[in-house]
């Protein structure tokens, strides 16, 4: 079971992304005034388009990506997905000039990346963010390390991107992640039957990451790209 990590950075693959965009989104793109916001979006978009066109055999216009919420009504704020391709899942990140796609037809996948070095206050950042047995783990409940802050916090994101869940319904200080399955005492409607699972990724560029994966022990396979259209299967 294979699961497949395409890494962009800043400044790179812009030239040819905007091409893999529908018309919508160009217009939505030109309407963001900030560069760093527009880059963000572009990319994105563009590697999801990438994606879904590699395999399905179609020109990038013709992907379809609903964001419908899988556990509300609401049609615009659900993990997205390929609606000709509910076997092959899929997840998006992105942080300070670093945007990562994971995707795998062998497991739900959810990834998430954090700048380690995003100025934070640890011991607040700690209250709202781990759960009772995390905070006696952290190397000091009055001053945590602020890079295992951002390792929970990594996880936990990439845990609740997999599910589609938000944080009304899974508050992070419920949600433990520090060992290799996540664990939630009162799981909502929609969680996973079985463990969620959880690996740690080492992406470079000053970047904590994790991926979350309903199986165990998946083959990662990681691709930084410098071209969108280099995105291959």
């Amino acid at each position: 079971m294979v699961v497949r990590i395409w890494v962009v950075r800043d400044g790179a693959a812009v030239a040819d992304a905007e091409g893999w965009l529908s018309t919508h989104e160009r217009s939505q793109a030109a309407g963001l005034a900030v560069d760093d916001l527009r880059w963000t979006f572009v990319l994105s978009r563009a590697l999801q388009r990438a994606l879904g066109a590699r395999h399905l055999g179609v020109p990038a216009d013709r992907v379809e990506i609903s964001r419908a919420c899988a556990h509300c009504p609401d049609p615009g704020h659900g993990k997205p997905h390929f609606t000709a391709a509910p076997e092959l899942d899929y997840s998006v990140s992105h942080t300070r000039g670093l945007i990562v796609l994971a995707a795998s037809t062998g497991t739900r996948v959810g990834v998430d990346v954090e700048s380690g070095s995003r100025e934070i206050e640890p011991a607040g950042m700690a209250r709202l963010l781990a759960s009772e047995a995390e905070l006696r783990a952290l190397p000091s409940a009055a001053d945590p390390e602020p890079r295992a802050l951002f390792r929970l916090w990594a996880r936990k994101e990439a845990v609740v991107k997999l599910t589609g869940h938000g944080l009304l319904q899974v508050p992070f200080t419920a949600l433990s992640v520090d060992g290799p399955v996540a664990r939630l005492d009162a799981p909502p409607a929609g969680w996973p039957a079985g463990p969620v699972h959880l690996t740690d990724l080492a992406l470079g560029y000053g970047a904590v990451a994790a991926l979350a994966t309903t199986r165990e022990n998946p083959e990662v396979t990681v691709t930084e790209l410098t071209r969108v259209a280099d995105l291959t299967l």
